[in-house]
């Protein structure tokens, strides 16, 4: 839905340089031929999401098509990778940055969405950009530098606000790492940081205003088709901005001195805080969030979730995305256990710069998404997790530099680790692939055997530290990588054999679709070539039907083809269209796919001979 939608956005950007995807085709008396995640103001239907992204991709779009949108996405996946070494440097040096770029490169499920039509790459890029600038900031000796490098990091949150909302966290994650590690006593720095987001901030507004007709960087439209909204983050926007404000007011490093050499007091405030919190409605809010943890980070199959178009259990209770098994943060990455010991270090008062900007980064989208579990909509992995990405890699990279101080591992040693992993995870897959009894199981809980198994040789390291500890903990973290690979490799294979099934569907589907003809569907995206070629296309559910059936009514009237997509469409759309239809359905012709539903249509009764294929 989302890759459609983004496609749409920079098509139409491109074209003739709109904000909207699509009006009333041309007919009078039809609405706006709305899809999923569109809002209509003023007779259009704009994309819910942030347009930032169109103005971005149009140039792209331009000059190699849908094409050159995969091409961005690419270029931010490297930019991505060369700021995580950028960054990672600055703290551990340049071995350590080598690591940290290559786990992120490889071992996350970055590399997934390094071809889509996603704007989660391209955000992550800008969500690294200004990290760098704020840690540039924190070297600087003079003032004026530091604000300009703070101002610039507030000029890129504001600008990535137009890519992605949820960009706006990693302000709060730079605001509050300044004020409590890095430049406590800077109260100015943190000020042009939030200054530096107005110029983004108002574009957003302005877009907002001509889109939704509401002068706000944070909407997504009334009444708007997604299924998310940012009304229900109103109260923690609130909390947010107050908690800025204590952070700003009050030097809580000397504070927290303070209480700590009077241990009794702190004590006994720690408590009250801990029994008021949970005595609260904020105590709801509290546990609602660490089971969001739980269901998000280590167990997604414990997800109740919501039903939509290819999220569904099958009859062993497996939550699946299009058959495959969605997986949580920890069953994508079994290597995670490795930031055990960097985390070690910064309690005992080590690396507590790059250790706490990494945990701030980490933690900020995984809370914010775990107060609803919202469990990443159509998609495989925990892509709203993404943010936290870079940090993780460069978490475990260091851990993995603290364990192999006098463990070198060899070329053989890793090739071992890759053929090892690869062959344990195919051979997995095939045994789920055989019975889907397995699937989930296979896809999912090796990661879990892996993950405690390094957790417990880390632990081990932590308390006793020696050779032979060291030598099975960096042999289980290579594993651990490289079964992150060997994941990576193998989904990245089946998912484009799963597009390039859908595309040959959607291609035959779309064949026989004339141009100026209207199709009423609950699959839009099967109708992209469709559009390519002329045709309207409208999305229909339970919210849309009155207005889909206004749409079908004016094209018929106007003597245009309408075609109701399979009896799904017709069955919910015929009673708001109300008029009499053909019993028999034209099918599309497909040697590939004969037979299936998705290639029937149905027409209106008395629709002109030319309208038949």
């Amino acid at each position: 839905l989302d890759g459609g939608i983004y496609h749409d956005m920079a098509a139409a950007m491109a074209s003739n340089g709109a904000l909207h995807i699509a009006e009333n085709g041309g007919v009078e008396g039809a609405p706006a031929l709305t899809k999923f995640l569109t809002v209509v103001q003023d007779g259009k239907a704009y994309p819910q999401y942030p347009s930032g992204y169109a103005l971005l991709a149009a140039p792209f779009y331009i000059v190699f098509g849908v094409q050159g949108l995969m091409l961005m996405n690419a270029l931010s996946f490297v930019a991505s990778i060369w700021l995580v070494s950028k960054i990672t440097q600055r703290f551990y040096g340049q071995k350590v940055a080598k690591w940290a770029a290559t786990i992120f490169a490889i071992a996350t499920f970055a590399p997934v969405y390094a071809f889509g039509i996603w704007p989660h790459m391209l955000a992550l890029a800008v969500w690294l950009a200004a990290a760098y600038f704020a840690l540039i900031a924190y070297f600087q000796e003079q003032r004026q530098q530091r604000w300009l490098y703070c101002a610039l990091a507030g000029l890129l949150i504001g600008a990535g606000v137009n890519i992605r909302l949820d960009v706006f966290l990693v302000g709060l994650v730079l605001f509050f790492w300044m004020r409590l590690f890095s430049l406590p006593r800077d109260r100015i720095s943190p000020l042009f940081l939030i200054l530096g987001t107005a110029p983004g901030l108002l574009l957003a507004a302005w877009l907002n205003a001509q889109k939704f007709g509401a002068f706000t960087p944070f909407s997504y439209g009334r009444g708007a088709g997604g299924l998310d909204s940012t009304d229900q983050y109103t109260l923690l926007f609130i909390a947010m901005g107050s908690l800025m404000a204590v952070a700003w007011s009050v030097n809580l490093p000397v504070v927290w001195t303070m209480l700590r050499n009077k241990k009794a007091h702190l004590t006994v405030i720690i408590g009250l805080c801990a029994v008021g919190l949970f005595m609260s409605p904020a105590g709801v809010l509290l546990w609602r969030m660490m089971t969001g943890v739980y269901v998000l980070v280590f167990n997604l199959q414990a997800h109740d979730a919501y039903v939509q178009a290819g999220v569904e259990r099958n009859e062993y209770g497996h939550l699946l995305f299009w058959g495959y098994p969605k997986k949580a943060l920890i069953q994508s990455l079994p290597w995670a256990p490795l930031i055990l010991l960097p985390l070690l270090g910064f309690f005992r008062g080590r690396q507590i710069q790059a250790v706490s900007l990494c945990l701030l980064s980490i933690a900020a989208p995984v809370a914010f998404y775990a107060l609803n579990h919202w469990h990443g909509g159509g998609s495989y992995n925990m892509r709203y997790f993404f943010p936290a990405l870079p940090f993780l890699a460069i978490l475990a990279a260091a851990g993995l530099a603290e364990i192999m101080r006098d463990t070198r591992p060899t070329r053989q040693m890793l090739l071992m680790m890759l053929v090892g992993a690869s062959i344990l995870h195919i051979g997995l897959q095939e045994i789920g692939q055989a019975n889907e009894r397995f699937l989930a199981p296979a896809a999912l809980y090796p990661q879990w055997v892996i993950a405690a198994a390094l957790l417990i040789a880390l632990a081990a390291i932590s308390r006793r530290p020696s050779a032979y500890r060291c030598s099975a903990a960096v042999s289980l973290s290579l594993f651990a990588l490289a079964y992150g690979l060997a994941v990576n490799f193998y989904e990245e294979v089946t998912h484009e054999r799963t597009r390039f099934e859908q595309l040959d569907r959607a291609r035959d589907i779309s064949a026989p679709i004339a141009s100026g003809a209207l199709v009423i569907t609950a699959s839009p995206l099967s109708f992209l070539p469709a559009e390519a070629n002329g045709a309207h296309v409208m999305a229909a559910d339970d919210r849309t039907v009155e207005k889909a059936g206004e749409a079908a009514r004016a094209f018929v009237d106007a003597r245009r083809c309408v075609y109701f997509h399979n009896s799904y469409a017709r069955d919910l759309v015929g009673p708001s269209f109300n008029r009499a239809m053909e019993p028999t359905p034209l099918w599309a012709d497909s040697e590939k796919f004969s037979g299936d539903p998705r290639l029937a249509f149905f027409l209106a009764a008395g629709s002109p001979e030319s309208c038949r294929f």
